[in-house]
């Protein structure tokens, strides 16, 4: 009789903990977009010294291989240097004391749909065009504290003092 209610409760806390496990599952698959606010532009490629991430309020340090989405503001300190290559192969390199945040970018070449909306609000960036550049050039625009730059060539360098 003892090993038959042992053998019960042994059943009922296995069915238990599959039952959490996949409660769990689907918590973090609805919860965990949420974390990031936009949608996924790119990866973070290298980076050096300073740098963060500002997404919904928070700030954290940036690592290789980590996402960044729209909306996020990337931000390198004094000795801080990142190399950012979004999902159609654009590249941003920001140098230190440089601010970057991409406000939209679409990426459907299946359905012809894209788009970039880069704000630079200072410091030193390079951007190297990927495919949105190639196949949709009048699709990107960089916006500056000074106005919009419309994009139409692979290459781009520019150094924007602060505030």
């Amino acid at each position: 009789m003892k090993n038959v209610i042992h053998f019960h409760e042994h059943k009922e806390r296995v069915i238990m903990q599959k039952i959490l496990f996949f409660l769990l599952l689907i918590l973090v698959s609805v919860v965990g977009p949420v974390f990031a606010q936009g949608n996924l532009a790119g990866s973070v490629k290298n980076i050096k010294g300073d740098v963060s991430v500002k997404r919904e309020g928070s700030v954290h340090p940036l690592q290789k291989g980590m996402k960044i989405y729209t909306e996020d503001l990337v931000m390198t300190g004094k000795t801080g240097a990142v190399g950012i290559i979004l999902q159609d192969n654009t590249i941003f390199s920001l140098g230190p004391e440089t601010q970057l945040t991409i406000k939209e970018f679409v990426f459907i070449p299946d359905q012809s749909k894209f788009s970039l909306l880069a704000k630079m609000i200072k410091g030193t960036f390079v951007y190297i065009s990927g495919v949105i550049g190639k196949l949709a050039p009048e699709s990107i625009q960089l916006e500056t504290p000074a106005g919009t730059i419309a994009i139409r060539g692979t290459k781009f360098a520019a150094k924007i003092a602060g505030n």
